[in-house]
């Protein structure tokens, strides 16, 4: 299975030319009724993951007990995140904003909006004309990256 990521745009300071990404909440993101039309065109496949620690969070609505458990105690093995649509090998690649501490923080800043579950190189190929299309960053979910991101 192959996951890959419309992750939050950030700002590309490589040169003043290019154009900024479109980010959530802006008029220059995508409308659901687009969203909800790539989704169709890879049937059902687009997810819209929550950040895994948001599970312990009472204020979330995502909140639940058992959940916060397990997500604890997998939190640092190194085999657990990338196994969630939105997870990485280290959290530190999404900034650590929303950890499984109910004393911190949570946001869904440095996840993932949406996530396609590709199963067909035709769906990749509809995620990839989606983000060019509609100006949104794409990140492709894979490995060989350590910790410090080589």
């Amino acid at each position: 299975m192959m996951l890959f990521s419309i992750l939050f745009p950030l700002l590309n300071l490589a040169s003043a030319d290019q154009q900024c990404k479109a980010v959530p909440g802006t008029s220059s993101w995508p409308s659901l009724t687009k969203w909800n039309a790539l989704n169709q065109s890879i049937e059902g496949r687009l997810l819209r993951p929550s950040p895994p620690g948001a599970v312990c969070h009472s204020s979330r609505p995502e909140y639940n007990a058992a959940a916060c458990t397990i997500v604890t105690n997998g939190w640092a093995v190194i085999d657990f995140q990338p196994t969630l649509p939105n997870g990485n090998a280290w959290n530190n690649w999404n900034n650590d904003s929303c950890l499984p501490d109910p004393t911190a923080p949570c946001s869904g800043e440095g996840y993932p909006v949406y996530v396609i579950n590709a199963r067909s190189s035709q769906d990749v190929k509809h995620g990839i004309d989606f983000a060019r299309d509609n100006n949104i960053r794409l990140v492709v979910k894979g490995t060989g990256v350590d910790y410090v991101g080589r």
